[in-house]
């Protein structure tokens, strides 16, 4: 899976700061919700009229704003927020709670395959608009749905291990290389390029100045961090980063319809294996979800028991 595909299914993952602090924010809502009515009432007339913005001497008042907004989001995210009230009125009923810890895995897992957590919160950012607090409270909001599914829902643990023997290598990270690359068509300009980067010249410039792969060059080269068992890179970029120490360079190797490729590893993650304790857990969760009903319908019950009901039409578009 490609970044940019990680990065739109990140925006399905939710997560809460746990019932503290969900209660926290619905008691603020509560407290807030007489004064802001007061304003509203207050401030209707003013407002409506008020401008946001003008163009070519006409205006867009505050009001029109808002009715567009409605207009093209008012259902889905009214939807949303009744599931949201909804679901945290039941998880406080059920003392449930989402703790630190699951959220600290769970963003772990989404930010596989990033350079960094800086990079991984970026890339959210500007492809989803989402804050870093945004997708905190998006995800637990998600896992919350999630256990109050599974209430009532027993996996034996004989399942839960005869799951895990058939899909061991899912709960496994593999080992990852932090590589760099040049890509040239000619063999012997290749190990020309090879003799002067192990006598010092400087690998980026040279990619910048050399390399034809176009993803690469314009990073100086820099691929970024690549899993042993990518299924998108070459098995001879990835065999010969393999036997290398953090530092090395080497090569020239030829990849088909690319040419011959020089390789720098930046640094090396080593295979890591999930505790028996996070894997069980996973997988006690997995099961009980693929028996629980659709969280769709789930959310549509907990909507039914908590009298939701829409009072106000949304504007036509």
């Amino acid at each position: 899976m490609t970044r940019q595909e990680k990065g739109l299914w990140t925006a399905v993952i939710v997560l809460t700061l746990g019932m503290l602090v969900m209660g926290s924010v619905m008691a603020m809502h509560g407290l807030r919700q007489g004064k802001d009515e007061a304003d509203a009432s207050h401030d209707a007339n003013t407002e409506e009229g008020s401008t946001v913005a003008t163009i070519n001497g006409e205006v867009i008042t505050d009001k029109e704003w808002t009715d567009a907004l409605k207009r093209r989001y008012g259902s889905e995210l009214l939807l949303q927020m009744l599931n949201r009230k909804a679901v945290y009125a039941e998880a406080i009923e059920r003392k449930l709670i989402v703790t630190p810890q699951e959220i600290a895995r769970e963003l772990a897992a989404a930010m596989d395959g990033y350079d960094s957590e800086k990079s991984y919160f970026d890339e959210m950012k500007s492809q989803l608009g989402l804050s870093k607090q945004e997708l905190e409270l998006e995800a637990g909001y998600r896992l919350l749905l999630e256990k109050i599914a599974t209430i009532g829902i027993q996996i034996k643990d004989a399942d839960i291990e005869h799951y895990w023997t058939e899909h061991r290598e899912d709960y496994v990270s593999p080992e990852k290389y932090d590589l760099s690359i040049i890509v040239v068509k000619e063999e012997d300009e290749a190990n020309s390029l090879l003799d002067a980067l192990e006598k010092g010249e400087d690998f980026e410039e040279a990619a910048r100045k050399q390399s034809t792969d176009s993803f690469s060059r314009d990073a100086g080269g820099r691929l970024g961090w690549i899993e042993q068992n990518d299924p998108f890179q070459s098995e001879e970029i990835l065999q010969l980063a393999a036997g290398l120490d953090v530092g090395d360079i080497a090569g020239p190797v030829q990849v088909e319809e690319e040419g011959y490729v020089i390789i720098r590893l930046n640094d090396k993650e080593e295979r890591q294996v999930q505790s028996a304790e996070e894997v069980r857990e996973e997988i006690r969760m997995e099961l009980a979800l693929s028996q629980a009903d659709p969280l769709p319908q789930v959310e549509q019950m907990l909507r039914n028991k908590y009298e939701a009901v829409i009072l106000s039409e949304i504007p036509a578009s």
